[in-house]
Order: C-alpha cells, then structure tokens, then sequence
C-alpha cells in the first residue's frame, strides 16, 4: 500500500499456509490458506477466522523458495475486513 514503510520489500508469492491462533471469540481455530506475498519480516494472507489486532499466530509454511523455515510465529499488525466473508492480514513474523 501507498505510504507503508517495511523493512524488507515483499515479493509477490502464492505460498499454502496452515495459520494456528485464537479468534475474537476466544475459540482456537487453524485455517488453511495461502499468502499473498511475503518477505523475511512479514507476509498478508486471507483469513476467514475473525481475529483481533496484536494478536500472535502460528504459521505452517508449506515449501517457500523465499523463506527458508516452515514453522513460525507472527503478530497481526493490520487487518482489512472489506472483503465480504474474510479479512485481508499483514502479520509480522518473529
């Protein structure tokens, strides 16, 4: 996005993604997804489990020629509920 400053610029990369956490409502939820892109500080993704901001997730990476692990922790740092029935997530990764 316009005006967005990152430490790593993101590269554009369908990657399928298992996303472990707790949803607003407090219930433990894991989802399958992809990303949209991704670097070695963050990547966004489509969730349709509703979560909060600062909240942490862990990431099941299934083979991603840009990051070199496939298990790892993230914090949620936007959220865009626009998208009928799911929400775009930027998330930085630990």
């Amino acid at each position: 996005m316009r005006g967005e400053k990152r430490r790593d610029p993101r590269e554009p990369e369908k990657v399928k993604i298992t996303v472990n956490g707790t949803g607003h409502n407090g219930v433990s939820f894991e989802e399958q997804t992809e990303t949209i892109d991704l670097s070695l500080a963050g990547l966004s993704f489509y969730l349709n489990s509703p979560i909060f901001i600062r909240t942490f997730l862990s990431l099941d990476i299934k083979s991603s020629s840009f990051l070199g692990f496939d298990k790892i922790l993230a914090l949620v740092v936007r959220i865009d509920t626009s998208c009928q029935g799911k929400q775009f997530v930027a998330a930085q990764l630990f």
